[in-house]
This record gives C-alpha cells, structure tokens and sequence, in this order.
C-alpha cells in the first residue's frame, strides 16, 4: 500500500458545504491526495486512493463506530468481526466489540456499552468542520444517546484526527464532550467502558492464532495490565500477514481521574475507563466511580491512539506520551 503524501501549506476548511453533510448522499472533497466520501452508511477517508478509515454511521447501527483501520503494514489493525464474518481465526464473541468506538456501561441506568435487548444506542447526528491537509484529516461530530425506547438521554460533540507519518505510521487523537442536555446526568461506577477498540486476534494474547502482548507505562506486562492505573497500554503482535505491530493507547492528564483504569483484556479487548474504579479496585468504596454530571455541563476526555510497524521502545514511548501531555486537550 503506497502510503506516501503530499504536503500543502495550509489546510483546506470545508465550512458551508459541510452543513448538510449527515442528509448528503455520496457527497466527495478532495485535497491533494487525500479524499473524503460520505454516503448514509459512512463516512470514508483515502489517501491516494486507498481506504484508511470510515466512520459508520448508518440508521441502523447501534453505536458509531471507525472500520476498517489501515495500518503501516498495509492490513487492516482492528477485529473484522461483527462487521465482517467468516475471517479465519476471528472469534464471533462481544458482537458489541465494533472495531474503534466509545460506550458506557451505565448511563442513568442505561446500559449504552452492549448491543442486546434494552440497551441504549449512540446515533450520530452532523457533522461539521472537515480540514484535510498534506498528512492528517480532521473532522467534528454530534451524537444523542438515545435509551430503547428512543427517549433521549444526552448528547456529545466528538474531535477525531487521523495523522499519518512519512514511515506509514498512524496516529487517532479522539476528544469527546458528554453533554448532561435533557437534565442531571449520572455516568455509573462500571467496568464496561469507555473509549474502546479490539485488537486483531493476532495481536491477541489468548486465542487460537494469538501471538501478542500487553504492557503499561507502569511497567506491568499481560494480564496484570487489567484494572491497572497508567498514562498509556500497548498492544503489540503481529497482524494478519505476520508483520510486527503495535498499538499504544494514551490518556491525556487534562482528563477526569488520570491516570486512567484500564479495562484492557488477554482476548484483545483495549478500553480506557475512567468509571469503573470500584470493579477495578477491590478495596474501592462501592460505586467510587460514578461521576454526576449537573444538567447543561458537560466533561470532556481527550485519547490518543498511535498505530506503529514493529515495537517501539518504552524509552520512546515515554517521549512520545510527554509530546501527546503537553498538548492542548481536544475540543470537539
């Protein structure tokens, strides 16, 4: 996959004719190399005419969500299953793992992390503020968060940017506001959260193709990496074809309660979870982590995700977290 790009001077700011873009069907921008597609299923991002990413947001999906995700290697980084079925060596487990995505576990009493009878739904709602420039694309959303019944809970405002290196590496800086707009909003002390993505089964550390590993900035490896409080996790193993990967994930300190709890398990679920602290932490008081949200405020959390061929270095990993914490926060 030819992953090179061009670089501009400045970046190009689509405003107006972005307005209309959630009812725009099959709607095209495109600067230099980098094109974007919108249609009523998804949102599609290339670069030289190759699939990076899409964000879905279809009538019918229960949560937006970014599938596939092409890494440096030129694979796709991410669990095919549930959008994709049949892969060999993918397990059909969590139906509710979609690829990239945020969900909680307990949302004044709605359950919006799992997809069966009764849980909640996140449906995307607009889009506005596109940039495309010579090596990164960033684009804002709104979401209701909507109980079975279609009685609306709250709503976010959500900032993704997709940033790719000159050696094919990939970077998701996501930032998203949870907005208490129908009244006081109380987020529930549960495991089952928050910014989410499943791993290849490769890069697995259990399952019948799994050669992967876990580690922390703590300095914990594998499994006691689970409920583990650090500034970043790393999944690292080999993707579908055998190449060397690894993905970081990095809490930002701007955000409630860092250093984050980990809710990050040996079959390839990855989530950071700033809710959950009482399932994480046995001595914790019960429902440590609930966190109310008075009616018209609103909190914010700002991630980073990077996506690197190979295994970097703990040494640089710490650098590259100090780069990512003395940023500005995202503002969706």
């Amino acid at each position: 996959m030819n992953c090179s790009l061009l670089r501009f001077p400045s970046l190009l700011a689509v405003g107006t004719a972005l307005l209309a873009l959630s009812s725009a069907r099959g709607q095209n921008i495109t600067n230099g190399q980098w094109a974007m597609t919108q249609t009523p299923e998804a949102i599609e991002f290339r670069s030289g005419g190759e699939l990076i990413t899409a964000y879905h947001i279809g009538k019918d999906d229960p949560k937006p969500y970014f599938y596939p995700v092409i890494g440096p290697t030129g694979e796709n980084v991410t669990r095919h299953f549930p959008m994709k079925t049949g892969v060999p060596g993918e397990p059909d487990d969590h139906v509710h793992h979609r690829s990239i995505w945020f969900g909680l576990g307990k949302v004044n009493d709605t359950d919006f992390w799992h997809e069966k009878e009764g849980s909640g739904r996140t449906v995307h709602t607009g889009m506005k503020g596109l940039q495309l420039s010579g090596n990164s694309m960033t684009f804002h959303t709104t979401t209701d968060w909507l109980k079975a019944d279609g009685t609306k809970v709250c709503e976010d405002k959500r900032s993704h940017k997709w940033t790719r290196g000159a050696n094919g590496s990939l970077v998701y800086d996501f930032a998203i506001q949870l907005i208490a707009s129908q009244g006081d909003l109380l987020i529930g002390d549960d495991k089952e959260g928050a910014f989410a993505l499943r791993v290849l089964p490769t890069m697995a550390m259990k399952g019948d193709v799994a050669k992967g590993g876990m580690g922390n900035s703590a300095g914990q490896e594998g499994t006691d990496v689970w409920g583990k409080r650090a500034d970043w996790v790393q999944f690292f193993g080999p993707d579908s074809k055998g190449n060397p990967l690894s993905i970081t994930m990095m809490d930002h300190p701007s955000n409630l309660r860092h250093p984050s709890w980990w809710h990050a398990r040996d079959y390839g679920l990855f989530a950071v979870n700033p809710f959950g602290q009482s399932k994480f932490e046995k001595e914790a008081p019960k429902d440590a982590g609930d966190y109310a949200i008075k009616s018209g405020e609103s909190v914010t959390l700002t991630y980073r995700v990077m996506i690197d061929a190979g295994k970097p270095e703990t040494a640089a990993l710490g650098e590259s977290y100090k780069a990512f914490a003395t940023e500005e926060p995202g503002k969706p």
